[in-house]
C-alpha cells in the first residue's frame, strides 16, 4: 500500500518528479562516462605492453647516429646480449628477449625490420598465442613462423605485403645485399606495438647486418609481479648505465594521451560537483514538497498515520525517484563513453615508434578504446544514487514529522 501511495505521490507531481530525476541522471550519467573511458585508456595502454606479452621493456636511448645502409632506429642503442640473460636471472623475471630494430634501407628508402629469436615465441612484438582465447597476440594469417635455421628468411606483416606487393614465397629485399624470402604473413591488427616492424627477421641475420656483433637494441620482460618492477629496473640501470630507458604500462600512461587525461580529471571534478549541486537540489525539493503538501499531511496524521508512516512515505518516493535517475544515468553514461571511445583518437607517444617518416607503412601507435559495462561502475552509480534518494527523503520525513496537524487541518 506505501508503494502505490508513494508512486501515486511521484506522477501527481509530475514536473517536480521529472526535474529531480533528470538531475540525478545527469549527475550519475557524468560520473559512469568518466569512470569508463578512464578505464578504457588504461586498458588500451595496458594492451599495448600486453601485446608483446611482456610487462616491461628495457631500452638505451642516445643522439642518433649518421645515416648508414642499415642502421638502429632514431635514438636506440647497442645493448650487449648478455645483458639479456642477466636480466632473465634476477628475481621476479619470468622470462626476457631480446631483440634489435634496424632500418634497412634499400635504393634510398628504409624498412623497418626486427630481429627476433625465433625460440622466444610467446614474448616480443611478434608473440603466439598460449591458447585460443588469447587475443591479444599476432595472428599468422599465412605461411608460417620462423625458426631456428632460418637465416634470410622474413615473416612481414599483411600491410606492408600489401603495399610492396608481396606473396608467399616471394624475395624481398632488406638492405642493400641481402634478399630475404618472405615465410610467413602476420596481422598485426590495430593495437598499439613497442618494437614493431615491417619485416622480422633472425635476431643473428639481423646481428649480422649491422655488423655490431651480438647486440640488442629494445629487452622484452616478463615480471612474476609488479613488486619487482623496481628492483629490476635497478639491475637494468646497473647493467646498461644512465642511459637505460625503461617502459611500463605506468610510464605510458603517464606520457600517452595527456590531454586526454586531463580532460578525465577535469570531467571527473565537473561530475562530483555536478552530484553535490543536485544532491543539494533534492533535498531541498523534498523539503519544499512536504511544505507544498502540508494539508495532505495534516490529513494522513488526522486519519491515524503516524509520524513514521508519514516519513516512511516520503522516503520511498525520493528513492524511487533516485533509483529511475539512476537507471537513466548508467545507460545514458554508458552510451557517451562508447561514443568517446568511437571518436577518440589517442596514440603511444612518437618516442615508442622506431619507424622513420618516410616508412611505406604507418607505424602501429593507436590505442583503439573499447568501452565495455562495467558491472562495478553500475552498481557504484546506483548505490550513489540511492544514496541521494535516501538523503533527500530523511530530511523530508524529519520536516513532515514536525507538522502539527491541527495547524495543518487549519489551512484546508
Amino acid at each position: 500500500m506505501l508503494l502505490g501511495y508513494a508512486w501515486k505521490g511521484l506522477t501527481r507531481r509530475r514536473t517536480r518528479t521529472v526535474l529531480n530525476v533528470a538531475g540525478v541522471a545527469i549527475s550519475v550519467a557524468l560520473l559512469v562516462a568518466v569512470l569508463a573511458i578512464t578505464e578504457s585508456v588504461r586498458g588500451a595502454v595496458r594492451d599495448s605492453l600486453g601485446a608483446a606479452g611482456a610487462d616491461m621493456i628495457v631500452q638505451k636511448r642516445v643522439k642518433p647516429c649518421p645515416f648508414a645502409p642499415v642502421k638502429i632506429p632514431k635514438d636506440l642503442a647497442s645493448i650487449p646480449s648478455e645483458v639479456v640473460d642477466k636480466l632473465a636471472a634476477e628475481p621476479g623475471v619470468e622470462q626476457a628477449s631480446g631483440v634489435l630494430e634496424l632500418w634497412a634501407f634499400y635504393e634510398g628508402h628504409p624498412t623497418v625490420v626486427t630481429g627476433m629469436d625465433p625460440d622466444m615465441k610467446q614474448l616480443g612484438p611478434v608473440r603466439l598465442a598460449e591458447s585460443d582465447e588469447d587475443e591479444k597476440c599476432c595472428a599468422i594469417v599465412e605461411g608460417r613462423y620462423l625458426v631456428r635455421p632460418d637465416d634470410y628468411h622474413a615473416m612481414i606483416t599483411t600491410g606492408y605485403a600489401e603495399a610492396i606487393h608481396a606473396r608467399l614465397g616471394d624475395k624481398i629485399p632488406l638492405g642493400p645485399l641481402h634478399e630475404f624470402e618472405v615465410v610467413g604473413m602476420v596481422d598485426l591488427g590495430e593495437t598499439a606495438r613497442v618494437a614493431s616492424a615491417e619485416a622480422f627477421i633472425p635476431l643473428k641475420t639481423a646481428q649480422d647486418m649491422l655488423g655490431q656483433g651480438e647486440i640488442v637494441d629494445t629487452i622484452f620482460l616478463a615480471v612474476e609481479d609488479t613488486r619487482y618492477a623496481e628492483a629490476i629496473t635497478t639491475a637494468a640501470g646497473h647493467l646498461i648505465g644512465d642511459k637505460v630507458s625503461i617502459t611500463t604500462a605506468t610510464q605510458v600512461d603517464a606520457g600517452t594521451a595527456a590531454l586526454a587525461r586531463v580532460n578525465q580529471l577535469a570531467l571527473l571534478g565537473v561530475a562530483v560537483i555536478a552530484l553535490a549541486f543536485v544532491l543539494l537540489l533534492v533535498v531541498l525539493g523534498a523539503v519544499s514538497s512536504v511544505t507544498t503538501r502540508t494539508d495532505e499531511v495534516g490529513l494522513m496524521k488526522a486519519l491515524g498515520w503516524r509520524d513514521r508512516e508519514v516519513g516512511r512515505l516520503f522516503l520511498l518516493e525520493t528513492v524511487i525517484g533516485g533509483l529511475l535517475g539512476g537507471i537513466i544515468g548508467c545507460v545514458v553514461g554508458w552510451l557517451v563513453a562508447a561514443a568517446y571511445g568511437n571518436i577518440a583518437r589517442l596514440q603511444l607517444p612518437d618516442a615508442l615508434s622506431s619507424y622513420p617518416p618516410c616508412a611505406t607503412t604507418a607505424p602501429p601507435l593507436s590505442l583503439p578504446l573499447t568501452i565495455h559495462p562495467s558491472a562495478f561502475v553500475f552498481a557504484a552509480a546506483m548505490l550513489l544514487a540511492l544514496a541521494m534518494g535516501s538523503l533527500a527523503g530523511l530530511a523530508a520525513a524529519r520536516r513532515a514529522a514536525l507538522l502539527d496537524p491541527a495547524r495543518a487541518l487549519r489551512r484546508l
